[in-house]
């Protein structure tokens, strides 16, 4: 998706139009085409390509909202509105949280590695429709890539506290320095005419505000850096078939946030009684 498609419409459209159309194809083209590799006796070459072709679709998302990411549309990135009211708890700056990339890879291992007394003695119909590769992917995982996810859930502990903390601090010193910006300006104008008091504290408070906009724009593109990474470590880190799996999981994920029933059905969940 072109960058100079968000230079037409208002940001709260243009991000909306954008989404909609991104979720679109994960939903009808990614999706299915990862579905059908693992459901049939599909070539490594034609599942290897259907992985990349989903990762570049993720990776793009993120890539593109960067590119936009400015002072101007930083307020509608990181508090989006055209996320729905099933979304929302998950997302962290703006998107969803990194602890949710982690987190969906250890359910696998671990519901293929439960005891084998938890386990169902009836073999669901989706294990049947996939290859033994696919049914025993994450079956005793190596101890290279248990290594591996740790030292990437490592690097989340780290930099989510980190991130979080600069987020604060940055609404801490906009709200100091568009109150002083305000305040200042008024004080000075205050002998002159209403409105030109109020277009003197106005343009203040504006250049105020700049001037931490920029950090809100450079903390949004870390958050969307660590999504990214975290994703494409983990694909780098499982093997072909692993790597569709957790995809698919992923896309599965993000294309269940547009269900209109289960969203009607959290909605009313939501409601005070």
């Amino acid at each position: 998706m072109p960058f100079s498609f968000f230079s037409r419409k208002k940001p709260s459209r243009r991000f909306n139009d954008f989404y909609e159309d991104w979720s679109k194809t994960l939903t009808e083209n990614c999706l299915p085409l990862l579905r059908q590799s693992l459901s049939s006796a599909a070539s490594a070459s034609v599942l290897s390509s259907n992985v990349d072709l989903v990762l570049r679709h993720l990776v793009l998302y993120y890539e593109t909202l960067d590119l936009a990411a400015d002072h101007n549309t930083i307020p509608y990135l990181l508090f989006p509105s055209w996320r729905n009211s099933l979304e929302t708890p998950f997302l962290f700056l703006g998107d969803i949280h990194p602890y949710l990339l982690t987190n969906l890879l250890r359910s696998f291992i671990d519901r293929e590695n439960q005891d084998s007394d938890d386990e169902d003695e009836e073999t669901s119909l989706d294990l049947v429709n996939q290859p033994l590769k696919m049914t025993m992917a994450w079956k005793d995982p190596s101890d290279e890539l248990v290594k591996r996810i740790d030292q990437i859930e490592c690097t989340m502990r780290l930099m989510v506290p980190g991130l979080m903390d600069r987020m604060r601090k940055t609404q801490r010193s906009f709200v100091a320095r568009v109150s002083e910006s305000w305040v200042s300006s008024y004080q000075v104008g205050k002998k002159k005419k209403l409105t030109a008091t109020v277009a003197t504290a106005s343009t203040s408070v504006d250049e105020a505000a700049k001037i931490e906009m920029e950090e809100l724009v450079n903390i949004f593109v870390d958050a969307n850096r660590l999504r990214k990474s975290v994703i494409m470590d983990i694909v780098g880190a499982t093997s072909e078939h692993q790597a569709a799996l957790f995809l698919e999981g992923l896309c599965q994920f993000l294309a269940g946030f547009k269900d209109q029933i289960l969203l009607q059905d959290f909605e009313i969940l939501s409601l005070p009684n």
